[in-house]
């Protein structure tokens, strides 16, 4: 027992090493010399847990991607709209990117890999298909037009996300990622959302931005 938790703090520890080096300086300049060094271990145990890099990556990808997954999904309020959960969902998660390192990096290692890492391929088909769900729902309530294609539509809410989170990392390192999510859902609100109910949704979308992430003073 005692073994397997000494194994396990020497897992987490190389993990956030290489957290901290891809969201520093990114994935192809860190370097296993680099992690290696900056974790304070030697080659063999980094290879005992990982046997490449992009064996860690893919590691990394997962566990962020839970995070995110389930920020997601715990965002959701029962007895609320559909596309209420979609919008607010989105929010909860650019306060994880925000305040999560693991997510962080993960994120910027689903730009790297996308479709060639079979972890990465996961999380963004897993995503579409949870607001391919909620799209769905939210077209029996009457909020999103007829005749949208769900998974369509999900694949766009999917790459505008993707978008504004890059954008946001690349130019502010991810200070202004909450309002370019929103600028993101001001354009894509009424080509989404039915006239009759595009005036809420867009006070709804107004709230949202307006959250303080809960860390924030």
């Amino acid at each position: 027992m005692v073994r397997q938790a000494r194994s396990e703090a020497t897992r987490r520890k190389i993990i956030d090493s290489a957290v901290d080096l891809i969201n520093e300086i990114g994935y192809p300049a860190a370097g296993l010399g680099d992690i290696i060094e900056r974790a304070e271990l030697t080659k063999g145990a980094l290879y005992y847990h990982f046997d490449s890099k992009e064996a860690l990556a893919t590691a990394i990808i997962e566990e962020g991607s839970e995070t995110v997954l389930g920020a997601f999904r715990g965002a959701g309020r029962s007895g609320s709209p559909a596309m209420e959960n979609i919008i607010h969902g989105s929010f909860v998660v650019t306060d994880v990117l925000s305040s999560d390192n693991v997510a962080r990096a993960g994120a910027r290692l689903l730009r790297t890999f996308g479709g060639f890492n079979p972890a990465a391929k996961s999380t963004l088909r897993v995503l579409v298909d949870e607001l391919v769900e909620h799209l769905v729902k939210a077209t029996t309530e009457g909020d999103v037009r007829e005749g949208l294609d769900p998974e369509s539509t999900s694949a766009s809410i999917v790459a505008g996300m993707l978008g504004a989170e890059l954008l946001s990392s690349a130019l502010t390192d991810g200070a202004d990622i909450r309002t370019r999510f929103a600028r993101n859902w001001e354009l894509l609100l009424p080509a989404i959302v039915t006239d009759a109910s595009l005036g809420y949704y867009r006070e709804f979308l107004a709230r949202q931005a307006a959250r303080q992430h809960p860390t924030s003073p």
